[in-house]
């Protein structure tokens, strides 16, 4: 089971690597083509795509998941086919609301009219991507990465490519709407992969004899409390990403000024944050059933051990991005996306890697002991800090006010998932040696590095930007060098 969990995280993971690796040349296309003002009108329809997957896709997901893992249900076509059925049942309906008032929230919930024909595009999407969530679930459930790991390049190929073919004839004038257009695309190709995929399975109908409506009922159940804790977080969410914007205007920016900045965080720099937590991302997926399991038969044991390695390594993780970004953060934001103010940025938040990949594997955890209220109450607490912080702090001092209440949030919801493992006897975290110790000899080796790759393009007269990659890897590999030798990394925490 493990060598299966270790295996789907490292396909999951590699989807991820390569999708995100294609979503940023997409993301530097879109940053350059569209520019920052546009850029941020087209991340506006975010908070409503969020509050609508959240209806009709997050918690039936997730409900599906845990049925097919029940051995009574495995392999069941009428649970996927019911799931399918109540994921329909919603998307169709939030779809013919946000079509048909898109006006009326672009008005009131965005306050940026402009977002009104995007939201009719978007509105297309929620049937096909219902239906791919429910897929993806089964095979979640099943503990078979390889569907959900295609899902996730199909979908992003398909979306870069319809907007890159579009772009290059010509016939319509490039905006944000064939940007919308190119979600759309790219989620119809992958639900028809996904219907493939599935019809190629073991689905097996007549195994099970209970009914659809008992069936139907017991998704529900489960689908319910869990889609309504995530609707107050994505409507949280939801309320942070519009106050963005409004709040930089109470500074002093123009409107226009406000939405090329949000772009920039929103569509850049965040992103960029988030890229290597592709990895812990794809092991908080597979190990939500891997602690219940061990839950379930009582294996404390189990789920100490599962716990300090995930824990360890998600903390090691973002220490080495913390590194990368404190060290490289201004060169990576002009590289890649021709931006100072991104990069400047990137380098300001450096620090929230740790605390954002760990909370990741925390909450999963938690959430595998079937003690999601837990989760639900910390995210909470964490986004109405991070509110409280945005409309305290921003009016007075712009972007920093927000970037400071998004790190003391992270921070105060990583704290508080750890106290509950600690405290229960899940686990014990060595914060000086998990965090502090390889946090300073990771900064430390890529800064020296940095120097001397300085030195070595200043002699050879190369270009400043080969420092990026003349500096990283060799820092990387002195300080897996010192792990090894110290004990921090150790063979066999993955074998």
């Amino acid at each position: 089971m493990k060598e299966k969990l270790l295996k789907g995280t490292l396909l999951l993971t590699l989807a991820g690597i390569l999708t995100r690796i294609i979503g940023f040349v997409y993301r530097i296309f879109l940053a350059n083509t569209l520019g920052e003002t546009e850029l941020g009108i087209y991340q506006l329809v975010f908070p409503v795509y969020g509050i609508c997957f959240t209806l009709y896709a997050s918690g039936l997901q997730t409900a599906v998941s845990q049925l097919v893992s029940n051995p009574h249900y495995k392999y069941s076509k009428k649970v996927i086919k019911t799931g399918i059925l109540l994921s329909l049942g919603v998307s169709l309906t939030l779809s013919a609301v946000v079509f048909l008032f898109s006006d009326f929230i672009s008005q009131h919930f965005l306050f940026t009219e402009k977002t009104s024909d995007l939201l009719k595009i978007l509105a297309i999407i929620f049937p096909f991507c219902g239906v791919t969530s429910m897929i993806n679930g089964y095979f979640y459930g099943l503990r078979e990465a390889k569907v959900p790991a295609i899902t996730q390049m199909v979908e992003q190929l398909c979306r870069v490519g319809f907007v890159f073919l579009i772009y290059a004839s010509a016939f319509w004038d490039f905006s944000s709407k064939v940007a919308v257009a190119g979600l759309v695309a790219g989620e119809i190709c992958s639900n028809i992969y996904n219907l493939f995929s599935l019809r190629r399975s073991k689905v097996k109908s007549g195994q099970l004899s209970a009914a659809k409506m008992k069936i139907a009922r017991a998704i529900l159940k489960q689908a319910i409390p869990l889609s309504g804790t995530k609707l107050v977080i994505s409507l949280l969410s939801s309320l942070e990403s519009v106050l963005i914007p409004i709040m930089l205007t109470a500074y002093g920016l123009s409107h226009d000024e406000s939405l090329a900045l949000y772009g920039v965080i929103t569509g850049i720099v965040i992103p960029f944050i988030l890229f290597p937590g592709t990895i812990t991302n794809s092991l908080s997926v597979l190990l939500l059933p891997e602690i219940s399991k061990a839950d379930n038969e009582n294996n404390i044991a189990k789920i100490h051990h599962t716990t300090q390695i995930t824990i360890k390594y998600s903390l090691l993780l973002g220490c080495v991005a913390t590194a990368v970004f404190l060290n490289l953060g201004k060169q990576i934001g002009v590289l890649f996306f021709h931006s100072e103010n991104a990069g400047k940025l990137l380098t300001l938040l450096a620090v929230i890697c740790p605390f954002i990949y760990v909370s990741t594997t925390l909450s999963s955890i938690i959430n595998g002991l079937s003690k999601t209220h837990i989760t639900f109450r910390n995210t909470v607490c964490g986004l109405f800090l991070r509110i409280l912080c945005l409309v305290v702090f921003t009016s007075k001092y712009s972007i920093y006010g927000y970037l400071f209440g998004l790190l003391l949030s992270q921070i105060i919801i990583s704290i508080l998932d750890s106290a509950y493992l600690i405290r229960h006897g899940y686990t014990e975290i060595e914060l000086f040696r998990w965090l502090v110790f390889p946090g300073i000899v990771l900064s430390l080796s890529i800064y020296i590095c940095r120097i001397a790759a300085q030195n070595i393009c200043r002699s050879l007269h190369f270009e400043k930007d080969i420092i990026l990659l003349i500096a990283i890897l060799p820092a990387l590999l002195i300080s897996f060098f010192l792990f090894r030798i110290t004990g921090l990394v150790r063979k066999k925490d993955l074998v």
